[in-house]
């Protein structure tokens, strides 16, 4: 066990790179997992109560990766902000084209400059994660000093039907601005633990298909925390105590209940609790990231950032904290790293109206999930499609017509057509 007075705080904020803005979009639909345990014969206490899952996001017919990406992302982009993005990185495991990247739409309607670098990534729910790595290195090497990097996830769970899986995945984009001057959270650069290693326990082997070995992922999931925790402390080259280095801690969520074992692996492990007291420490030190993951479902790369999203605007910590973040990828890669948070970081996170979001999706009956989802499926690899109308009655009035938001159109020869709502 690590232990030592913990070091001091990293660089100003005038030197420091990390998050400037984030920008939520958590689809236009939502389905109570109540409605879905009673359809398919699931236990609601265990997914409420062990599993922190309430709801779960349902993309809309005229939805895909394409308007989750930019619906998150515009409302939180000034005209500034669109003058310096220099860089744009979309992570996705759920990309509707095999070359042409996501990124490359992206770009187009966000209205981003012509000289701004893009391309799309992939690491299952990892892919995040080193995408924001790889931007923060960038903006490190100072190669374009008054520059802003872009980092979106976009993802979309794959059919479940009747599985256990099926009742905590979902669909959402989640958008990164990262800085020089970030009003959110400091990345402690060169602070951070890596372990990958190649396991078949999750994957996609063609359109439309996920498969895998659950029990395997969530076992290389909380391997990985400790391998990622113990290069980290070794990175940071001083003694570390679990306790006081951190004023609480994020885990990657698949779901809310695979975090708080993460957090009791390392707080039993390092501070030498029962299980009790190491429930008790998760509670208090983390419990508060679930707020919005628990009504998304999994949303893949995305969800470590909406999980520190919750964290900043609920849990009982401010400016100049130190937060350790757990990322992991089927395939597989962990990473554990920190930020400290900036001064008026839960005015910015507030900003982005996430709860208030969650709240506007319309809740829609297990009838209409289940067209949605076959929806979805259609348009994978069509040559010609046309998202219909008629799923979810008076949807397009509701919640797309005079939004300003992005709709996917359709599939004309297999190119993807999108407007403005």
């Amino acid at each position: 066990m690590a232990s030592g007075p913990a070091p001091a705080l990293p660089p100003p904020a005038a030197d420091a790179i990390g998050i400037d803005a984030i920008g939520v979009y958590p689809c236009a639909l939502t389905l109570d997992i109540g409605d879905l345990c009673a359809a398919r014969g699931l236990d609601t206490a265990n997914v409420r109560e062990r599993l922190f899952c309430d709801e779960r996001s349902v993309m809309g017919p005229q939805e895909d990766v394409v308007t989750l990406a930019v619906n998150a992302a515009k409302p939180m982009l000034t005209a500034e902000d669109l003058e310096r993005v220099r860089l744009l990185i979309v992570a996705t495991e759920s990309a509707p084209d095999q070359e042409k990247p996501v990124s490359s739409w992206v770009h187009h309607f966000l209205g981003l400059r012509p000289d701004c670098r893009n391309f799309e990534v992939k690491h299952a729910c990892y892919g995040a994660t080193g995408a924001m790595q790889l931007a923060a290195g960038w903006l490190a090497s100072g190669i374009d000093p008054d520059a802003k990097a872009l980092v979106i996830n976009t993802d979309h769970a794959l059919r479940h039907d009747g599985g256990p899986e099926e009742a905590v995945l979902g669909a959402a984009g989640v958008a990164l601005l990262l800085s020089r001057t970030p009003r959110i959270a400091a990345l402690d650069l060169g602070w951070h633990g890596v372990h990958a290693h190649e396991v078949a326990d999750i994957f996609r082997p063609a359109p439309g298909v996920e498969t895998g070995d659950a029990d395997e992922s969530l076992l290389s999931y909380l391997d990985g925390v400790e391998f990622a925790y113990d290069a980290y402390v070794r990175r940071v080259g001083q003694p570390v105590d679990f306790e006081t280095f951190f004023a609480a801690n994020v885990y990657h969520v698949p779901f809310g209940g695979l975090s708080q074992r993460a957090h009791l692996k390392l707080a039993r492990r390092e501070l030498g609790l029962t299980k009790a007291g190491a429930e008790a420490h998760w509670a208090r030190r983390s419990k508060a990231s679930l707020t919005y993951n628990r009504r998304t479902g999994g949303i893949y790369g995305g969800a470590t950032f909406l999980a520190l999203a919750g964290l900043v605007e609920h849990g009982a910590i401010g400016g100049g904290d130190r937060v350790g973040i757990y990322s992991y990828g089927s395939g597989s890669c962990a990473e554990f790293y920190s930020v400290t948070l900036a001064d008026g970081a839960r005015d910015v996170v507030a900003a982005a109206g996430i709860g208030s979001q969650l709240d506007r999706r319309r809740r829609i009956s297990m009838r209409e999930y289940d067209a949605c989802e076959q929806a979805v499926q259609a348009a994978t690899c069509a040559r010609d499609y046309t998202p219909p109308d008629d799923l979810v009655p008076g949807l397009r009035a509701s919640h797309y017509d005079g939004q300003g938001r992005l709709v996917f159109r359709g599939v004309r020869n297999y190119y993807r057509e999108y407007a403005w709502s």
